[in-house]
């Protein structure tokens, strides 16, 4: 009798324990695993601009969720998305729950937001898009549309066809720039290579020449037929990014390629792993200063074989790019410019990326500062007599600035405690007024 009773006592208490158990369970997957109760999983957009309700499902692939900017959502939410750009340092969904990922999407350089440059940012998010490499939706190439738009002869023009243009310099240059106060010191060095040669600039920066009228608009148009048929007449094209960033790759560079002018390049210092073969380019950091570069560019401009041996994506047919990286990515990537088919936008590939992460990916991998690998110190190219850029210390204290309120969100975050704009702004105040934003972070 004593036994049976010993048996029933521990009868009843393995099913106790069992029932806690199956209680928490139940309520973790009632809040964090909609998937199992046939419900899609839910994404929130944390983001201030998006001042209109968006609140839709979606299938990516065998995966439905539901992507929404309701913040009401966010305690039954497997994701929270940012958009780079739009970050405010103040608005932060806190206290954060260890089951929620945090998803970045920024594709441009960090002009914008320094601070998202810094390791002790992105050290917070599960899931990057970016252009590096390293991301988990890289967006590297985003900006060419196609391989076959660099092998196509649509807007290409010949050595000849070129130099017949009579109105314009043997060594004809075009520069088409409308923002005009840039990290590379884009401006100061085109400056430079304007006394040794004459340079036909539009839009806003040193412009010199008016776009026709049907072009003026190229900043919503990059790659308008008609944008392209003009530029195309001239050899070479100035292709400086705003920042020097690895695998930071913009139109700038893929542009003049389609059209068969030779972009005169800076920026990426990763550039020639993507250029369609070895010698498609000229390279402003092959050259010790504006006026080394414009002797080996006058030198191009009157020899035809030399001139044409940067353009073998449109001239050699048989192998018109060479570059097995760049045909690889071509084949791989998820997202391009260009793109018109349903659900290839890209806030729609990067929801869908981050659904399947969600749902398949351990909740331990974080990104790191290779998800968005941007020099804090600011790069400029080589300039006569060793100047400067202008305004690169301005730049230089926006990066430390950025780099301090990178450390301050990293111990926020810590905390787990919300806070607001103006808490945020008191600390940093505190800190660049005490000299102490050089503080490391834990880690």
């Amino acid at each position: 009798m004593r036994l049976a009773q010993r048996y029933g006592i521990a009868l009843v208490a393995l099913l106790l324990v069992g029932a806690t158990v199956l209680f928490f369970w139940s309520e973790n997957m009632m809040i964090f695993d909609n998937t199992q109760f046939n419900s899609p999983v839910e994404l929130v957009w944390w983001s201030r601009d998006m001042s209109w309700n968006y609140d839709e499902q979606r299938q990516c692939g065998i995966h439905t969720c539901r992507i929404t900017n309701k913040r009401s959502r966010r305690p039954l939410a497997r994701g929270v998305l940012f958009y780079g750009s739009n970050i405010k340092t103040g608005d932060f969904p806190l206290p954060r729950s260890k089951h929620q990922v945090w998803a970045l999407l920024h594709e441009e350089s960090p002009r914008n937001t320094p601070f998202v440059s810094n390791k002790e940012f992105l050290r917070h998010f599960h899931f990057t898009s970016t252009f590096s490499r390293y991301s988990n939706l890289p967006l590297t190439t985003m900006y060419l549309p196609s391989g076959e738009a660099l092998t196509s002869k649509d807007y290409y023009v010949t050595f000849g066809g070129k130099s017949r243009y009579g109105y314009r310099p043997p060594t004809s240059v075009v520069f088409l720039q409308s923002d005009c106060d840039t990290m590379s010191g884009r401006e100061d060095y085109v400056k430079e290579l304007m006394k040794h040669l004459p340079i036909d600039s539009y839009g806003s920066c040193l412009r010199n020449r008016d776009l026709p009228e049907r072009q003026k608009d190229y900043l919503n148009n990059l790659y308008s037929p008609e944008l392209l048929r003009f530029l195309s007449e001239y050899k070479f094209m100035i292709a400086i990014e705003n920042a020097a960033c690895p695998d930071y790759i913009t139109e700038k560079f893929w542009r003049p390629l389609i059209m068969g002018v030779i972009p005169i390049y800076f920026g990426s210092p990763t550039i020639k792993d993507w250029e369609p073969n070895n010698k498609s380019a000229i390279f402003v950091n092959d050259f010790q200063n504006p006026q080394a570069l414009v002797k080996y560019l006058n030198k191009l401009a009157d020899n035809q074989e030399l001139y044409d041996s940067y353009r073998q994506h449109k001239l050699n047919r048989r192998n018109p790019i060479s570059n097995k990286k760049l045909l690889h990515n071509l084949v791989t990537r998820q997202y391009h410019m260009g793109d018109s088919s349903p659900g290839a936008s890209l806030f729609e590939k990067f929801e869908c990326a981050v659904c399947y992460h969600v749902i398949n990916t351990a909740r331990n991998v974080r990104a790191d500062s290779r998800h968005y690998n941007c020099p804090l110190e600011p790069v400029y190219a080589k300039m006569e007599g060793q100047k400067i850029p202008q305004n690169v210390a301005d730049w230089r204290a926006a990066m430390e600035v950025g780099q301090c309120q990178a450390k301050i969100l990293d111990e926020f975050f810590r905390r787990n405690i919300g806070f607001n704009d103006a808490e945020f702004d008191a600390e940093l105040n505190r800190r660049i007024e005490g000299n102490n934003c050089s503080n490391s972070s834990n880690t």
